[in-house]
C-alpha cells in the first residue's frame, strides 16, 4: 500500500505543508504503509531532501498570475459595457485561473504513472487553481486508470492567494463541482478540516466532505500559569492573521497596566505594506519579544512552552472559517487563545471543545479587550483549557488523520 501527497503548498519549513506531511508521514510509516510527495520546484532542496519529496508543481499554492495589457483593457470595457463597477482584482482572477489551471492539469497528468496508480493520491489543499484543473486530469484519464483522489477543501470558496475576496473564485468552484459529478464518490472523494467548513460547502454546492483535521495535537501539556503570564502570537505575519492589529493592541494593553509580557513571531515576505508598518511599529515600541524567522521544530515546542495564551487574532472575513496548527497545538496543550468572532478557534470555544476569549467587532481595540479579560481569568481559564485537552489532542492528531485516510484507501471511503 503507498499513498501519494501532491502539495504545491509545501515551500520551506514555515508552511503548514512541512509539519502536516511530515507528522502524518512518520504516522503511516509506524503502520507500514509507504507514502511519497510531490511538491512544487519552488520548494527548498532542504525540505524536499528531508522528506525525500520530489519538485514536480510549476507554480505554488500561493502563486498567481498578471493579466496582459490587452485582458485588462478587456475586463474594463466588458464592465463598462455591463454598466457595472470594474474590479481592478478581475483580470488577476480570470488570468490565474486560466493559466494555473492548465498548467496544474498537465503536471498532474505528467506524474509518474507508479504515483497515480498508488492506493490513493492526497492533495492536503486546493483552491480555484487547482480544483478545476485536478478535474480535468481525471475526466481525461482513461476510467481503468484513474486513482483515488482526496481533495481537502481547506480554503473557503472566495480566497485568494493575494488576500483579498475573490469574485470570480465562488463560480469556478461551482463550475468545477458540476464537471465532477460523475467523478464524486468513485474515483474523487472530498474532505474539511472542520465542520463548519464541509456544512458551507455543502450548502453552498451541495458536495459532501468528510472531516480530515488538523493533524497537530501531538503536544506537550502546557505549563502552570506564572505571577506574570507570556501572551503569544506564533505563524505567518500577515493580514489575514490579524499581524496588523497586534501594535495597537499590544500599545492599549501597556496602557492598562497589563502585567505579562508578549512574545511575537515575525515571519513575513514583506509584500503586505500594512504587515511591513505593523512590524516597524512593534520594533519600535519594544511591547514584545520578537523572534525573526521560521523556527524550527525544536525552537518552535521550546518558544510555545513558556507561553501561557495564544493570540489568534485571524481575519473572520479573509482567514475565514480554516483550520489553524497553531490553534490545534494550543488546544491540544491546554492553553487558552484569543480568537475572532467568524472563525473557526471562536466556534470552538463556542461549542465548549477549547477555552479563551471571543471578541468582536474585527479591530484592535474589541483585541486589546478581550486579551485584558482572558487575563483577568487566566487561572481558571487554563485549568478548563487543561481539562478539555486530552479529548481534544486524541481527535487532532496525526494517528487520526492517517485513520481517515486508510479509510478512503480502502474500498468504502468514512461516511461525511
Amino acid at each position: 500500500m503507498k499513498i501519494s501527497f501532491l502539495d504545491p503548498g509545501l515551500l520551506g519549513k514555515g508552511e503548514h505543508s512541512y509539519s502536516l506531511i511530515r507528522q502524518v508521514g512518520e504516522a503511516l510509516t509506524r503502520r507500514g504503509v509507504g507514502w511519497r510527495v510531490f511538491a512544487p520546484r519552488a520548494a527548498r532542496p532542504e525540505v524536499l531532501a528531508e522528506l525525500g519529496a520530489t519538485a514536480h508543481f510549476r507554480r505554488s499554492l500561493y502563486e498567481s498570475v498578471g493579466a496582459s495589457s490587452n485582458e485588462w483593457r478587456l475586463r474594463r470595457a466588458l464592465a463598462f459595457l455591463a454598466m457595472r463597477r470594474f474590479d481592478p482584482d478581475a483580470p488577476t482572477e480570470h488570468a490565474s485561473a486560466r493559466l494555473l489551471n492548465r498548467e496544474f492539469r498537465e503536471d498532474f497528468l505528467a506524474l509518474p504513472a507508479d504515483a497515480r496508480e498508488t492506493c490513493l493520491v492526497v492533495l492536503p489543499a486546493v483552491s480555484q487553481h487547482q480544483l478545476p484543473g485536478l478535474v480535468e486530469a481525471l475526466l481525461a484519464t482513461p476510467p481503468e486508470r484513474r486513482p483515488r483522489v482526496l481533495c481537502q477543501l481547506m480554503f473557503a470558496p472566495d480566497w485568494t492567494p493575494w488576500g483579498r475576496k475573490g469574485r470570480l473564485a465562488p463560480k469556478i468552484y461551482a463550475r468545477a463541482f458540476r464537471r465532477a459529478r460523475a467523478l464524486t464518490g468513485k474515483c474523487l472523494f472530498f474532505s474539511a478540516e472542520n465542520v463548519e467548513i464541509a456544512r458551507s460547502y455543502r450548502e453552498a454546492y451541495g458536495v459532501e466532505a468528510a472531516i480530515l483535521p488538523v493533524p497537530f495535537g501531538d503536544v506537550a501539556p502546557a505549563r502552570a500559569v506564572p505571577a506574570r503570564p507570556v501572551f503569544g502570537f506564533f505563524g505567518y505575519s500577515k493580514c489575514d492573521k490579524g499581524f496588523h492589529l497586534l501594535p495597537e493592541a499590544l500599545d492599549l494593553c501597556r496602557a492598562k497596566k497589563l502585567e505579562a509580557d508578549f512574545v511575537v513571531q515575525v515571519q513575513h515576505g514583506g509584500w503586505e505594506p500594512a504587515t511591513i508598518a505593523a512590524e516597524r511599529r512593534l520594533r519600535a515600541s519594544g511591547a514584545a519579544r520578537l523572534l525573526d524567522g521560521a523556527l524550527s521544530d525544536a525552537d518552535y515546542a521550546a518558544e510555545t512552552a513558556r507561553v501561557d495564551a495564544m493570540l489568534l487574532p485571524y481575519d473572520p472575513a479573509l482567514f475565514g472559517l480554516r483550520g489553524s496548527g497553531v490553534f490545534t497545538q494550543s488546544a491540544a496543550a491546554g492553553r487558552p487563545v484569543v480568537a475572532a468572532q467568524g472563525t473557526f478557534a471562536a466556534a470552538a470555544i463556542a461549542r465548549g471543545e477549547a477555552e479563551g476569549e471571543i471578541f468582536s467587532p474585527y479591530d484592535a481595540r474589541s483585541f486589546a479587550a478581550a486579551i485584558l479579560r482572558l487575563a483577568a481569568r487566566l487561572p481558571s481559564a487554563h485549568a478548563r483549557a487543561s481539562a478539555l485537552a486530552a479529548d481534544f489532542a486524541r481527535a487532532h492528531g496525526a494517528e487520526a488523520y492517517a485513520d481517515v485516510l486508510l479509510s478512503f484507501a480502502g474500498e468504502r471511503p468514512p461516511a461525511t
